[in-house]
C-alpha cells in the first residue's frame, strides 16, 4: 500500500475518492501500528517505542510531493511517510520494533537501530551504486534531536552542485541536473537546538533545494512551547528569513496539520519551488497532536490538562480527515467503520506474522539447546539438575536468546 505520487488536478471525482480512501487506509494502518506498538512494548515484547501517531495526514501530503531521486533526512516520527512511499510495511515496522536481526525482515537496520529509525539502501549487495534517481531515498536516521539537520543541508547542496558544476552530467544515477529535493523533518521542540539554527541559516545563504517540515504539537516531551520557543511560534520568529522581491531567503508556509486539502496544496507548492527555483522552503505544520504522548517512557496524562487532552482528541488529524471525507461525500460513516475494522485486522495479522518470524530462529535454537541438555543429562552425575533446566526451558513458549544462553 502506498500513496499515488502523481497529483493530478484533472482527476474525476470517482478517481479522487479512490485516492483519498487509499490515503486514509495508509493513515489508519500507521495509527494502528503505533497503538499496537505501544502495547507490545508495555507487555515486554519490545524494549522501547516512539511512534508517529498524530502526524499521519501531513506525511501523506509530503509523500505525494516526494519524487524519485529525492532524499529524506528526518527523525523518528516519519513512519507514515515511509509507508506512503512504499518503503515500510506493517511486518517491517514490527520487525524493527522487536529488533529482528535479519535484513530481510528489517531492511532499515536488521534490528540494530531503535524502532522508528528509517533508511533506504544506496548500494547493491556487491557494493556498487544503485540508481538513486530511480528510487526514493532516505538517509539513515540518528537519535540525537536535530542531528538530521546538517546532513539535510549536505543533501540539498549536492543537488545544487549537480546543477551548477560542469562535468557531472553523466552521473545520472546520482542526480538529473540537480532536480532532486532534500526533505527534512523535525519536532517543534528540537528547533531550539543549535544545529537547527545553523542549518536554517546556511540553507538560506546557499539557496539550496531543501524543504523543512516542522511537526508542531506544542510539546517537547512534557515541556510546552511557552517554555522553550520565543512567542511559542517557530515560524513567527523566523519571519526575517522570508524572501522578498529584492532579497534571497526562504519561502515560509504555515498550515494546519489536520487539513488534508490544504496540506496537499502546500506540499505540492513547496516541492515545486525547491525543485525548480532552488529556494529553501520551511513548512510549519501546526495543530498536530500526540495521541499517546511522547513515547512509551511516560504518559502525557500526567502533564497535560483535561482541556488539552480533549482538544487533542477533537483535532486528531485522522478524525478530522474522516469528518471531511463524510461531509464531502467521499465515504459514509458505515463504509469507514467497516474499513477501520478490516485495517485493524490487517495490522494485527502483520504484527502476529512479524512476531512469529522473530521467534522462529529462537525456537529452533531452543530445541537444539533442549536436545543438547538431554544428551548431557544422560551422561552426567548432575542429571537431576540438568533435567530441571531442560524442563524449564521447554516450558517457555516465547524464548529469547538470553534465556537460551542462560540455560546452556
Amino acid at each position: 500500500m502506498q500513496t499515488n505520487p502523481q497529483a493530478n488536478s484533472k482527476l474525476s471525482f470517482e478517481d479522487f475518492k479512490t485516492e483519498v480512501l487509499n490515503d486514509y487506509k495508509i493513515a489508519v494502518s500507521s495509527r494502528e501500528c503505533s497503538l499496537l506498538g505501544r502495547t507490545e512494548v508495555l507487555t515486554g515484547k519490545a524494549k522501547f517505542g516512539i511512534f508517529g501517531d498524530g502526524k499521519e495526514v501531513p506525511q501523506l501530503a509530503w509523500a505525494k510531493a516526494f519524487k524519485n531521486g529525492d532524499w529524506r533526512s528526518g527523525y523518528y516520527r516519519d513512519q507514515t511517510f515511509m509507508m506512503a512511499i512504499g518503503e515500510l510495511t506493517v511486518e517491517q515496522f514490527f520487525a524493527g520494533l522487536y529488533g529482528h536481526a535479519d535484513i530481510d525482515a528489517d531492511p532499515m537496520s536488521a534490528g540494530r537501530q531503535m524502532g522508528g529509525h528509517f533508511a533506504t539502501h544506496s548500494l547493491n549487495k556487491d557494493g556498487t551504486w544503485k540508481n538513486l534517481t530511480a528510487q526514493k531515498n532516505s538517509s539513515a536516521d540518528i537519535s540525537p534531536t536535530a542531528g538530521q539537520m546538517p546532513r539535510l543541508l549536505g543533501l540539498a547542496q549536492a543537488s545544487k552542485i549537480f546543477r551548477n558544476v560542469k562535468g557531472l552530467e553523466d552521473r545520472n544515477d546520482l542526480s538529473i541536473n540537480g532536480n532532486e529535493v532534500a526533505w527534512g523533518t523535525i519536532g517543534n521542540a528540537s528547533t531550539s537546538e543549535g544545529l537547527f539554527w545553523e542549518t536554517i541559516n546556511a540553507a538560506g545563504v546557499l539557496q539550496v533545494p531543501m524543504v523543512m517540515s516542522i511537526w508542531d504539537d506544542e510539546y517537547g516531551i512534557s515541556v510546552h512551547a511557552k517554555h522553550q520557543t520565543t512567542k511559542e511560534n517557530i515560524s513567527e520568529i523566523l519571519n526575517g528569513f522570508q524572501r522578498n522581491e529584492d532579497e534571497f531567503g526562504y519561502e515560509i508556509i504555515r498550515v494546519k496539520g489536520w487539513n488534508y486539502g490544504e496540506l496537499m496544496e502546500v506540499y505540492q507548492k513547496a516541492g515545486k519551488i525547491a525543485r525548480e527555483e532552488h529556494v529553501p522552503v520551511l513548512i510549519h505544520v501546526q495543530e498536530l497532536t500526540q495521541p499517546q504522548g511522547h513515547s512509551t517512557s511516560g504518559s502525557h496524562e500526567r502533564y497535560k490538562s483535561a482541556d488539552r487532552l480533549q482538544w487533542e482528541r477533537d483535532h486528531d488529524c485522522i478524525a478530522k480527515m474522516r469528518e471531511w471525507m463524510i461531509s464531502s461525500e467521499i465515504a459514509t460513516e458505515e463504509t469507514l467503520s467497516e474499513l477501520d475494522k478490516d485495517l485493524k485486522k490487517q495490522v494485527r495479522d502483520g504484527k502476529k506474522a512479524a512476531w512469529e518470524a522473530f521467534l522462529a530462529p529462537q525456537i529452533q535454537e531452543q530445541q537444539e539447546a533442549i536436545t543438547l541438555l538431554g544428551n548431557l543429562a544422560d551422561s552426567s552425575a548432575n542429571k537431576i539438575f540438568i533435567e530441571k533446566i531442560k524442563i524449564d526451558l521447554s516450558a517457555d513458549t516465547e524464548p529469547n536468546r538470553g534465556i537460551i544462553v542462560g540455560a546452556a
